[in-house]
């Protein structure tokens, strides 16, 4: 299985999420965008172990070479460079980012390196580089042997603020190759964001909700079959796999799930513009094409539920958490929705 943990970042522009990923950065089976790596200054040694090594053995990609011709060179400024097009594979660009080390060396944090970094990312729509996705191991710690706790605070804090501030991009990916290293960074996250035992509750233990569960994910399925554009969708692999695993946690379907009400409502009330549709505008609209009202309260429960979960901050709301009555309506809203979608006729 490879997704270990979801972060929710509410935008302006939806929902945006960072997710980790135990897996060979090299050998992802979705696509995206930009693909970041680090490096010493102007060295790019191909060691063993590390990601430069595993680009030249499994992508056939020469990092060295890449970095004698840039598209864009930012090393004087900003410590980065981005690649010429990448062809024929699961990301266009390479972003690599060189002195972390350094950084952490000279002012006790990697905060100033990763400022360049994040800044160059926000670069790259005034250079015609669309990003909607960006995909990175855990960047200086690897190698360079900075410690997961120096570099992960700052990464996230960061990641964080350039979904918030860059209205293309939707998804960080962090995919960490080893396993126990890939827990401890699952660990790490929880801990940080203070995330109550109700929330990180695996769901399998009750019957009802694996029913519901195993309802939900054969609906998946047949929605991805019955339309191409849905069969390599992230948020689709992420819920069937975290499902058919067993290990799926409460804050994870209710992330995953207002992820899939932003895809799938728009199928429904053909609502278009060029600025951000909320998931409420959507209901409204369905309104106004005879949807039921008691659908439509499904619908809202499953955007209230969502929203909830997705805002990782303390509540001072009562009741403040939710428990396991909660989550069987959750799942069961969600149950309905899937076979509303399905029958309504698009």
């Amino acid at each position: 299985m490879s997704l270990l943990n979801v972060i929710s970042v509410p935008t302006s522009n939806g929902i945006k999420t960072i997710e980790i990923h135990n897996d060979d950065l090299t050998k992802l089976n979705w696509n995206f965008d930009i693909l970041i790596i680090s490096a010493f200054h102007n060295k790019y040694n191909p060691a063993p172990n590390t990601l430069i090594k595993a680009l030249e053995d499994n992508s056939c990609i020469i990092l060295s070479d890449i970095a004698e011709e840039p598209l864009i060179d930012l090393r004087n400024s900003l410590n980065c460079w981005i690649s010429d097009m990448i062809e024929e594979k699961n990301f266009k660009y390479i972003l690599c980012i060189e002195g972390i080390k350094t950084a952490i060396e000279k002012n006790g944090s990697s905060s100033s390196a990763l400022a360049d970094l994040f800044g160059t990312i926000s670069l790259l729509q005034y250079k015609n580089i669309q990003a909607q996705s960006i995909a990175m191991p855990l960047i200086g710690s690897g190698f360079q042997g900075n410690s997961i706790e120096s570099v992960l605070p700052v990464l996230i804090e960061k990641a964080i603020e350039s979904l918030s501030n860059n209205p293309l991009l939707n998804t960080i990916y962090f995919v960490e190759i080893d396993e126990s290293k890939a827990k401890l960074i699952d660990d790490t996250i929880n801990l940080t964001l203070n995330r109550g035992s109700e929330k990180l509750e695996l769901l399998f233990d009750d019957p009802l909700i694996l029913k519901l569960l195993e309802q939900i994910m054969s609906k998946l399925i047949q929605i991805q079959k019955s339309n191409f554009k849905f069969l390599n969708n992230k948020t689709f692999k992420n819920l069937i796999d975290k499902i058919n695993s067993k290990k799926i946690r409460f804050f994870e379907l209710g992330i995953l799930c207002r992820k899939l009400l932003e895809i799938l409502l728009p199928e429904i009330s053909k609502l278009k513009s060029d600025k951000y549709i909320s998931i409420y505008e959507h209901l409204t609209e369905l309104k106004s094409k005879n949807v039921a009202d008691w659908m439509i309260t499904y619908l809202h429960t499953l955007r209230v539920f969502g929203n909830f979960v997705a805002h990782e901050n303390e509540t001072n709301e009562i009741p403040n958490h939710m428990d396991k009555s909660d989550m069987i309506v959750f799942s069961h809203a969600l149950n309905r929705f899937l076979d509303f979608y399905i029958s309504y006729d698009k």
